[in-house]
């Protein structure tokens, strides 16, 4: 799994090469995570139900590994590399608000 943090600011820039930064908004470091399902076909296929139920908008709760704490994400992509008994689920999950 990976995990991707790019926080949002909104930066001022003067004359002189001064700057000025400040975090945009109060929800300004949400998280995205690559995350890898591996396992029987009938495991990643309840998987890509769950997925394509959320149809890409929906947010659902989760819980990413260390860190302990419920979080709503959204899907809007992922893959699936089927094989014969055996399948790979890649997904992106992104942290959301609402």
């Amino acid at each position: 799994m990976k995990r991707k943090a790019k926080p949002e600011t909104n930066i001022l820039k003067f004359g002189d090469g001064y700057e000025q930064r400040r975090a945009n908004g109060i929800n300004n470091d949400l998280r995205t995570y690559d995350v890898v399902f591996k396992g029987i076909n009938g495991y990643i296929n309840q998987i890509d139900s769950f997925l394509t139920e959320h149809n890409g908008y929906k947010a659902f709760i989760w819980t990413p590994p260390h860190s302990g704490k419920q979080s709503k994400f959204r899907c809007e992509e992922w893959d699936m590399d089927i094989s014969e008994g055996f399948s790979v689920l890649t997904a992106t999950f992104q942290e959301v608000v609402a």
